[in-house]
Parts: C-alpha cells; structure tokens; sequence
C-alpha cells in the first residue's frame, strides 16, 4: 500500500503554494483584516481567480460540469497550502465542502456558477458527541458565523423544520448578509437573515440528514487540514525568529527550553497532518470509518493549533502580542478554527462515541 502523495498531487499543492506565495503575502492577510470593506485593498480578486484558474477551487468538481474531477486526497494538500498562506477566502469551505455537495445535489446552476468562482458558504451546522446538530427554523431565521459571507454567491444551509432535516440553497438575494465582528476579522464572517420556503429547500428528510452528516464531517476535515497549515507556517516563522534573536550573546534557539517547546509543536504536527490526509482518503473513497476519523483528524488538529500558537507566541515573547506583528494573524486563525466545527473534547467525545456504538 502507498501511503505517499503522487507527483501529480504534489504538483497541485505546489502549484497553489506559488499562488499564493505571491497572492497571500502578510502584507495581503493584513489587509484584508484592516481593509475588510474593501475588497481591491486586499486583492481579493486578483487572488481568487488566480486559484479558480489553477483549479484549487474546482478539485472535486466533475469534470462533465468543467472541474478537474479529482478526490479529496488531491485537494487536502492544496487546503493546507491556504492554511500556511492564512487565506482570508474559505478555499477549504468551497472546494472541500460546497462544491461536493452541491453536485450531489445535482444543483447544475450553482454548481456550474461555483466552478467557475461563484463561492459557496455551508452553515447552520453544530457538532456535539452524537454528530451534527441543527438548529429548529420556523419562519424567518438567523445564520451565523458564515465565513466569506460578505463575498458569496451561493449559501448551503441547515435547519430543522418541521418534518425533520432539511438543507437550504439561496444567492444572497433570498436574504439579507450583515458583517459581523469576530476575533480573526479577515475571515470576513457575517451572517445570513433568511426564510426558508420551498424554493429554497434541496434534501429534507433522510436524504438532507445524510448530506448535513457529509457536511459536518467534509467542514471537520478540511478545517483540519487548514489547522495544519497555519501551524506549520507558525512554526517556520518562530524557528527563523529564534535563530536570530539573541540573548545573553547568542540565538535563543540554541536554548534547551526553547528547542522542547518547538519540538513539541512538530511532534503534534507529525501526528495531525497524516490524520488529516487519512480524514480525506476515508472521504474520498467513502470508507465506512469516514466520520471517525474526521473526528480525530479535528480533535487532533484543533490541540495542535492552540498548542502552536501558544508556544510560538512564548517564543516571540512580548512582541507576538502586539497587533503590528504577523504571528498574530496566524494565530487569531488558529484559535478561530480551533474552536469552529467541533472543538477538540467534543470531536474526541464525538469518535469516542463512532468507536463504540456506530
């Protein structure tokens, strides 16, 4: 058995990591986190089509409907490239959740609107140990924490009506898309105000309880590998800042303290990153275990997260509070993803609960 990346699928990540190499600088994170009104400051745009262009955003999609009919094991490395870059647009969301779903759902207009950049928001989803949690919709509702909600075309969302699960596809004209502030504003989270109504609805019943259990676990997965990325960037850029601070005439790198705080940030990477990529092959090849190991592909991923940031953050002492420093981008993303789609306790009591009764 192969447990290593195909050079075409290497080809992919490193195609997105020059993107955004050049597209998502800090300077572009910090923008988009300042500027969030203004879209050309942050070269949204810019960046965007470029990765639509590579077909970042179109890896799962069919190639009857103009993807690269790819799996998720193409795309994971690609959505952990975002993560390092701290891509302020939900690529992970869109071509790890949206687009999948959204051709199940033979939805041809949305889908065909997505493939070509139209992005695609998921929402209205919770995690607790028994699975995915919906909340009751009955006449107009409120949809929050939607990350790009400012800049979507199409929102894929759950609730609960009366007859069960049902799953809900608008354009922001079925509803009306406020900002909303959060702890990492260049995520550009909002939320929706809408109504569901038949014209709206796309599964209910068994069908959209199936497609809601596919979205929390897709959502898990690919903020999974997010998490990854962002921890490993902070880790390069605390290695490269211990190299060069000095103290007491000589690098604090060389400092046994510092060397086990960021050796133990890559001994958790280690063990999150190929817990990631497992979460996308059981995806990619619907594996009967495809739930669990989202769950301990999250929990695992989510501890490494907050871990990084922690311990990098002690690293660059002082400064990596300060607002005008870059590590505090990364980790304002991490603590976010850490927290969204399941934390760690919950995904771990969530596979705990897979392990012994599903």
């Amino acid at each position: 058995m192969r447990f290593s990346f195909t050079d075409d699928q290497l080809a992919l990540r490193h195609g997105a990591h020059d993107v955004l190499e050049s597209l998502c600088t800090p300077s572009d994170v910090r923008a988009a986190l300042e500027h969030p009104d203004d879209l050309a400051a942050s070269r949204h745009k810019a960046r965007w089509d470029a990765l639509v262009d590579l077909g970042a955003a179109s890896v799962l999609a069919p190639e009857s409907a103009g993807g690269l009919g790819m799996g998720d094991v193409e795309l994971v490395g690609v959505i952990e490239e975002a993560g390092a870059a701290c891509l302020p647009e939900p690529l992970g969301l869109h071509a790890g959740v949206g687009i999948p779903v959204l051709a199940k759902l033979g939805a041809s207009k949305a889908l065909a609107s997505a493939v070509g950049g139209g992005l695609v928001v998921t929402g209205g989803i919770e995690v607790d140990a028994d699975g995915p949690v919906i909340a009751f919709a009955d006449g107009p509702t409120v949809t929050s924490r939607l990350p790009g909600a400012a800049i979507a075309s199409w929102f894929l969302l759950a609730a609960a009506g009366e007859d069960g699960a049902e799953l809900h596809l608008l354009s922001p004209e079925q509803g009306t898309v406020s900002v909303t502030p959060s702890l990492d504003a260049g995520r550009w989270l909002g939320e929706l105000a809408w109504t569901p109504s038949p014209a709206t609805l796309v599964a209910s019943g068994s069908d959209a309880a199936v497609l809601i259990d596919e979205i929390s676990t897709r959502q898990a997965t690919y903020a999974a590998a997010e998490l990854c990325g962002l921890s490993s960037a902070m880790l390069a850029m605390t290695a490269s800042y211990a190299g060069d601070r000095q103290q007491f005439a000589k690098p604090i790198g060389s400092f046994q303290a510092v060397k086990h705080l960021l050796a133990d940030v890559r001994i958790a990477l280690e063990f999150a990153r190929p817990a990631a990529s497992r979460a996308a092959w059981s995806l990619s090849v619907d594996d009967d275990e495809v739930h669990h190991d989202a769950a301990v592909a999250k929990a695992l991923a989510s501890d490494l997260g907050t871990l990084a940031a922690r311990a990098c953050l002690q690293v660059h002492g002082g400064i990596g509070y300060t607002w005008e420093h870059d590590l505090s981008l990364w980790m304002k993303r991490a603590w976010s993803l850490a927290a969204d789609y399941g934390t760690a306790p919950v995904q771990r009591a969530r596979a705990l609960h897979l392990s012994l009764f599903d």
